[in-house]
């Protein structure tokens, strides 16, 4: 059996097994979202306080897990791009020394980030971070987000690779037709249906 409280605005969902394990995953929860919401206020040294100097962070698009100081320079590079940058969660799961949260992260594009000059662009896209606590510190973190949302909202277009052209039947020295244009575009960019002008 699992039960719902809300803290800081958040539905919580504790799973059963005592009281003590139910106010250990409030504790969790908690501290959990003390690191998100020191970063949306602006106070970034706060959240990083609560972060173990031991910390492994499994992020996606990261082919190896990052360490503490891998993972606060990703952390400021996110605060510094995205000043107005806030987490919203829909949901935060806590069980033992695990805590899930899934929603949101959304902020305006006003400086640099991973390459792309400033855009002034607001973007919204999906977050799930899975963190383990020990000690009232954050010591293991997973993290996704949407980053094919978030590129493609920030005007990123995607060209594909050589070797999905050849999938595509591509072969080198020829020119794309308007179908295969069309096609490469719908895999690049998913939400993308192409208006066909009635006549």
């Amino acid at each position: 059996m699992r039960y719902s409280l809300r803290i800081a605005g958040y539905l919580l969902w504790l799973s059963e097994g005592g009281s003590a394990l139910s106010i250990y995953a409030m504790q969790n929860t908690a501290l959990e979202m003390s690191v998100y919401k020191s970063c949306d206020h602006r106070r970034l040294r706060d959240g990083l306080s609560l972060l173990s100097p031991d910390l492994i962070a499994h992020m996606s698009g990261h082919e190896q897990p990052l360490g503490r100081a891998a993972f606060a320079k990703m952390g400021t590079e996110v605060h510094n791009a995205f000043p107005d940058g806030r987490h919203v969660f829909t949901q935060a799961i806590a069980q033992k020394d695990t805590v899930t949260t899934y929603g949101y992260f959304t902020g305006t594009h006003l400086d640099t980030f991973q390459g792309v000059p400033a855009t002034g662009k607001t973007v919204r896209f999906s977050v799930m971070h899975i963190d383990r606590v020990r000690y009232s510190k954050i010591v293991e973190h997973w993290g996704m987000g949407d980053s094919l949302s978030l590129v493609q909202q920030l005007g990123v277009k995607l060209v594909p690779g050589p070797g999905l052209m050849m999938k595509m039947g591509v072969k080198a020295g020829k020119h794309l037709t308007e179908d295969t244009f069309e096609r490469l575009r719908a895999l690049a960019q998913p939400d993308y249906y192409p208006q066909i002008p009635e006549y």
